[in-house]
């Protein structure tokens, strides 16, 4: 069944509502964070559109980490925002220069404790598009398939089978996130989620290292019908070790041709007055593509 504009207007609308009740039903404050700052969050993978101002360089953010993580440190247990997101040179059927994040925070959890969270917020996604879809969720021909529990697969396991290499053995990030995007993802499951989880210390972004083995990050992406649709970490709160890491993000740009960006101090002054914590990003209008059978992304904007 192909949605009409006005179809998928009243579908976004369910799906927002479902989720916004989701999370105040879970004891969840709802945030609203600015999408500019002069000293954004540094990672080599994601370039950002700039605005100059009064002899000043602001920057659109790709996520509200930036102001959303460091309000853990009031005491403020579990915390969420819908907000716009902006990457530049990404356009795709699944890629788009502005785009709608949710993202959430949970005080005194790991990375595991967000399993159930995106278990259930698939769950009451789905049903909450009944009255436009039906009780059957559709994509590229095949029916999806939400029971539970989700398929976990751990990182190593992928790429042994799939790509025929180790990557906590051999670091090659090049080679890494071509395997990932055209050996491993095709492999994944075409009608249901599946965690891609425990990825190599040097792709830890801002996540934690698992006390056990220092070689593992404690950080997975949640996959539907093949299609990432979230990312969630550990998160890291040690001020001293993330400075590091964006140094050498800022390292990474400049050999890819970008200019390095400043250090967000006020970021990393909070994080040793934040508790330990589980975080996760979930891209809203990936989710209501797939949800919708939507062949692009773009369909599911709400723009005519």
């Amino acid at each position: 069944m192909h949605l009409g504009k006005r179809e998928i207007i009243i579908s976004r609308h369910l799906l927002l509502k479902a989720i916004r009740e989701w999370f105040f039903s879970n004891g969840f404050i709802e945030v609203q964070v600015p999408v500019l700052s002069k000293t954004p969050i540094p990672e080599a993978t994601i370039d950002l559109f700039s605005i100059g101002n009064k002899g000043q360089t602001f920057y659109l953010l790709s996520s509200p980490e930036l102001y959303l993580k460091p309000l853990l440190s009031l005491n403020l247990k579990k915390i969420f925002s819908i907000t716009p997101a902006f990457r530049k040179e990404e356009r795709g059927p699944y890629h788009l220069e502005q785009f709608f994040i949710l993202e959430w925070y949970r005080a005194k959890s790991t990375y595991k404790d967000l399993f159930f969270d995106c278990e259930e917020l698939l769950d009451i996604s789905s049903s909450a598009l009944s009255p436009v879809l039906g009780d059957k969720r559709i994509f590229k021909g095949k029916e999806i398939d939400l029971s539970r529990p989700f398929q976990c697969l751990e990182v190593k396991d992928a790429f042994e089978k799939y790509a025929g290499w180790d990557p906590f053995k051999k670091k090659d990030e090049l080679h890494f996130y071509e395997d990932l995007a055209f050996k491993i993802e095709p492999n994944l499951p075409e009608d249901r989620p599946i965690f891609l989880m425990d990825y190599p210390d040097w792709a830890s972004s801002l996540s934690k290292l698992k006390n056990e083995n220092r070689n593992v990050c404690e950080r997975f992406e949640l996959y539907l019908c093949g299609i990432e649709l979230a990312n969630g970490f550990s998160e890291l709160m040690d001020p001293v070790e993330q400075r590091q890491r964006f140094l050498i993000e800022n390292k990474k740009r400049e050999k890819q041709g970008l200019k390095p960006l400043p250090i967000p101090e006020k970021f990393l002054s909070k994080l040793k007055d934040c508790p330990e914590a589980s975080g996760i990003a979930l891209g809203i209008d990936r989710l209501l593509m797939i949800l919708t059978n939507s062949k692009n992304i773009e369909e599911v904007q709400a723009v005519i």
